[in-house]
This record gives structure tokens, sequence and C-alpha cells, in this order.
């Protein structure tokens, strides 16, 4: 009941949704609805096209656009006059075939979505937001991420699937279901961009660009599908999967497995902890989970129960201040860093004094913010973000020379980063290109 629920909620807050499917949502439901989605899928949208498009196996023969190497794909009594009167497929004609294929088996997007989809796009994002090695990414978040997607692709297919089973038996245009395929493609993905933000704490146009180019993956697994399919049940292919892969696809499934229970474990270990009324920590860690999964305002909501509990708790005051200059409210924002300075002012390898620069400058207090800036940068040489805003604030003074300085040392500490931190400082280095005269 409780997948359902999750399930319902992509329709309302498919971003908390998907939150929460990191939590709670079952990989087995997911799979399922998939298969059931698919098989009204193929009921409703799939076979009123290739009924009204050459978009077939048989149709591509027929016409001469592809060898005979599936018979298993011709009709007992192939109507070679009905193939040749069917319409191509506006705009793409038969290279929509390629894309996607409208008459495999209904279990075909649930082997296509895990095998290939899945794990390409993890690969796709790995490189996109520069995560590191695409293989460790892939081991710890196959299992989470194939559940969010897979729940994805069933919700946004369901409901046009619905409506292309409610109009399949009258005299619809074949152009009405080529609408409704396209609409969930699009639903889609737009939900998978939600999904890749949420799982990997990616920025909304590194997801874009993800979503927008994943779909290869997708258009590999549907062609080798295309082939594979009349082995895939074969005894023994079943037997040779057995005896030579049954250890590696066994450790596989157990890792993916040990790897969800982990997280879901420490999640549900903190959320027990927030009952003690004195627990500030835990909050604290629930507020950090949910805002790398760019949940913020159940980020903001945990963050302020632990200052609630403790005032002079150090993380969340300095993520409660984060937030409060992010939101503009500068004063507060000062009033938070202040109790983390008073107890320890190398807090986070003092990144408070660049916090505190940063709040400063955005409020015109250009001595105060030089301050702060320069004993960061003192402290902190090499980290972009600090040099850019110091460079801004000298650029501000009148001071070119010093200021050019500041932004040729962001650029050049982005260029000369460890790998996992160049995604955070490209973004300064292009900021510093910018302001660099």
């Amino acid at each position: 009941m409780q997948n359902f629920l999750l399930f319902l909620k992509l329709y309302t807050r498919p971003d908390s949704a998907f939150s929460d499917i990191m939590d709670d949502g079952s990989w087995l439901f997911a799979a399922i609805a998939v298969i059931v989605v698919a098989f009204a899928m193929q009921f409703g949208i799939n076979d009123q096209i290739t009924r009204n498009y050459a978009v077939g196996y048989f149709d591509q023969v027929v016409r001469g656009e592809r060898a005979l190497i599936r018979p298993d794909r011709v009709p007992e009594t192939p109507d070679v006059d009905a193939a040749l009167e069917r319409e191509a497929f506006p705009v793409l004609g038969s290279q929509i075939t390629w894309i996607s294929s409208f008459d495999s088996s209904f279990i075909a997007p649930l082997i296509v979505l895990a095998v290939f989809f899945i794990p390409g796009t993890i690969f796709l994002v790995t490189l996109v937001a520069r995560l590191g090695n695409a293989g460790v990414v892939i081991g710890n978040e196959y299992g989470t991420f194939s559940t969010c997607v897979m729940m994805a692709w069933a919700a946004a297919h369901l409901p046009f699937a619905l409506a292309g089973v409610a109009i399949a038996g009258g005299s619809v245009s074949g152009i009405v279901f080529i609408t409704l395929w396209a609409a969930s493609g699009l639903v889609f993905g737009s939900l998978l961009v939600l999904a890749v933000r949420t799982v990997f704490g990616t920025s909304y146009s590194e997801a874009i660009i993800t979503a927008a180019f994943c779909w290869v993956f997708y258009s590999i697994g549907v062609n080798v599908m295309e082939f594979v399919s009349p082995w895939f049940f074969s005894p023994f292919l079943l037997i040779f999967a057995v005896l030579y892969l049954g250890g590696f696809l066994s450790s596989g499934v157990a890792g993916m497995s040990d790897s969800m229970r982990r997280k879901r474990d420490f999640k549900q270990y903190l959320h027990s902890a927030t009952v003690n009324p004195r627990d500030a920590d835990a909050h604290v860690q629930l507020g950090l989970i949910y805002a790398s999964r760019r949940q913020d305002e159940k980020a903001k909501e945990h963050f302020e129960k632990a200052f609630g509990i403790d005032e002079e708790e150090i993380d969340a005051n300095y993520q409660l201040g984060r937030i409060a200059r992010h939101e503009g409210d500068l004063q507060r924002a000062i009033e938070h860093f202040s109790t983390v300075v008073a107890q320890n002012d190398r807090f986070a390898l003092s990144e408070i004094w660049r916090e505190i620069g940063a709040t400063y400058l955005e409020a015109g207090m250009d001595m105060e913010a030089r301050d702060a800036l320069e004993k960061f940068v003192e402290r902190r040489p090499y980290d972009g973000e600090g040099l850019f805003y110091l460079g801004t604030l000298l650029k501000r003074s009148g001071e070119s020379a010093a200021a050019n300085e500041m932004f040729e040392r962001a650029v050049e500490a982005a260029s000369t980063a460890p790998y996992h931190r160049r995604r955070e400082l490209r973004i300064w280095a292009k900021k510093a290109r910018r302001e660099m005269g």
C-alpha cells in the first residue's frame, strides 16, 4: 500500500515523491508496475499505431527496409498488400524503428530499462556532473535510481495507456495514438529530470542535459532486444546464465540490496533518533540528507528543529546562515554565522569566513567583506569561490589589477583541482572569466 501511495504522489509532488521512493520504494513493485503499464501500452497504443503505420517488423521487410532475419515475427498469413498500404510514420518514417519498437513484447520495456537505459543514464550523469568513477556510482546508486526510474516510467505512461485502451475500439485517427505515445515520453522525460536531480544532487541544467541524451541507451536496448528476444527464454541460455553468470549476478543483486538497505537503515535510525527531544544532531543529519537531494524545504525544516533544540548547535547555525543568505535575509545570516565563529573560527575548513564575506559583499559592507574574504583566501588559497568573491570586491573598489589576479587564480584553481572538485569549481571559473578585464 505504501508503494502505491508513493506511485500516486508522483502525480502531485514528484520531487518529494522521489525522495520518499529512495527511502521506502520497492524495486519489485516498480518492476511489476512497468510490466502492467507496458501491457496496457501495448494494447492501447502500440497495437493501434502498428495497424495504421508502417512501424512493424513485417512492414519493414515488405518495403525492403530490413532483411528477413526474424522469421518468427512474420505472420502466418502475411498480408503484403495491407503492409504496403500502411502510412509512413510522421516525420521520422522508417527511422522510428531505430528509436522505439511498437511490436515488441510487454516484458521488453522492463528489460530495456533495467539492462540498458538505467546503467547508461547513470554513466552519462557521471560524465555530465563529474561525479567520479562511473563503475562506483553505478554500484552505489543503481538500486535506488532504478526504482525511481521505473516508477517514473510507469507513472508517466499509465494515464496515456488508459486513454488509449478507452478509445482503441473506436474509429480514431492513428495520429491520436501517436500523440498519446509522444506525450507519455515527454512526461517521462520531465520526471526523469527530477529523478536525476534528486538521486544525484545535480543542478537542473545537468539533469536536463542527461535526460536529453540518455534516450540513446533506450534505443540501443530496443535494437538489441530486436535480435536477442527469440533466444531470451531459451533453456540453454538460462542454463548458461546460471552456470557461468550465477555468481556474478547473485553478488551484483546482493550488493545492490545491501547498498539500498544501508541507506534506508541509516535514514530510519536518524528518524528514530529525532524522537529524543534533546537530539539536535539527528535533525542536522536529516537536513543534510534532504539538502543533498535538493529537498530544500525539508532540509530547512530539520535545521530549524535542530536550532530550536539547541540554539548553539554549530552545524545548524551554519546551514541556516547559508539558507538565509540565499533567501536574501542577510542580517539573519550574519547572526547565525556569528554563532559559528564564536565557537570555531575554522569551522568547515574555514569556509565560514567565505560565507561571512559573501554575505557582507551582498550587503554592500565592503570593509567587513574584505576582512573576512582575505582571511579565508589566506587559509584556502586555491578555493575558486572565495577567490571570485574577493576579486569581485576588489573590482568594485577600483583595484582592477588585483581583481584580475584573483580571477586568474580562480580559473587556475578550477583547472588544477582534483577531479571530484572540478564540478563545483568550474562554475566559479566561468564567472571569473566573465569578470576578467
